[in-house]
């Protein structure tokens, strides 16, 4: 069993296209897979899938279309399942190009992970869906080719000598700058993927950068300066009422 997500996405056995039987099961799927490195509670998935349903008929209908899913792709409730208010799925128990992808990204930037990278990545994710959950990480999987491939190409002694005078800047030169960051032993910046629905002017520092993705979604240059990632998430926090930090590039 395999799990498509870039390009003609869908559940195959071999060649052949396996349905759940729900669209609905098959995009929680989705969900659950890009959002695999966080809690889910079942709140969440709720209010996302069965907005304006009755509390009680949206819990049985999710753990219908929960054993869907485990029945679809013959996992065990232990590889699915609800603990806590919270949904848990056991991602070492899936094949997917998504999953590869991102393991591919944590390795050390080389031309043979990035061949392998543009070999799964065979069109945009989740193709065709526009969702607004889908779209922060159909951003970030476009932003970490350009990554890797800018850090492959950047020399060794590049600098950029004038940063920008505003803090929205293009994705072109937000990919320079966390390239070249890469490089340095103490980085300028802590870059994040985030969604919040607050205003991002009224929430930044003037020393930091975002590329706007989304309505919702950004990436942040945070400037470190002399904090660590850890204080930088506390003044993350402090900062913002509401945010959800989708991704540390």
């Amino acid at each position: 069993m395999y799990i498509k997500m870039f390009g003609k996405y869908g559940i195959y056995l071999k060649d052949e296209k396996i349905l759940l039987n729900s669209k609905k099961a098959e995009y929680i799927l989705y969900y659950l897979i890009l959002n695999v490195k966080r809690k889910i509670f079942v709140n969440e998935i709720l209010d996302l899938f069965f907005e304006g349903y009755d509390k009680i008929y949206s819990r049985k209908n999710l753990n219908t279309l929960l054993y869907m899913i485990r029945k679809g792709l013959n996992i065990t409730k232990d590889d699915l399942k609800i603990e806590k208010n919270m949904i848990f799925l056991n991602p070492r128990k899936l094949k997917c190009d998504y999953l590869e992808f991102q393991k591919l990204m944590e390795k050390k930037p080389s031309n043979d992970v990035l061949q392998k990278i543009t070999q799964l990545y065979s069109g945009e994710l989740l193709s065709g869906l526009d969702f607004d959950w889908i779209m922060p990480f159909r951003k970030l999987c476009e932003m970490q080719i350009l990554l890797m491939t800018q850090q492959l190409k950047l020399p060794n002694n590049f600098e950029i000598t004038n940063l920008p005078t505003r803090n929205e800047i293009s994705m072109e030169l937000a990919i320079k700058l966390i390239a070249l960051d890469k490089k340095r032993r103490n980085p300028m910046f802590y870059p994040i993927l985030l969604k919040t629905k607050e205003d991002i002017n009224e929430k930044i520092r003037k020393s930091d950068f975002y590329v706007r993705l989304s309505q919702n979604s950004y990436l942040v240059l945070f400037e470190t300066g002399d904090s660590n990632i850890e204080a930088l998430k506390n003044i993350l926090k402090f900062r913002f009422n509401n945010i959800e930090i989708v991704k540390e590039i």
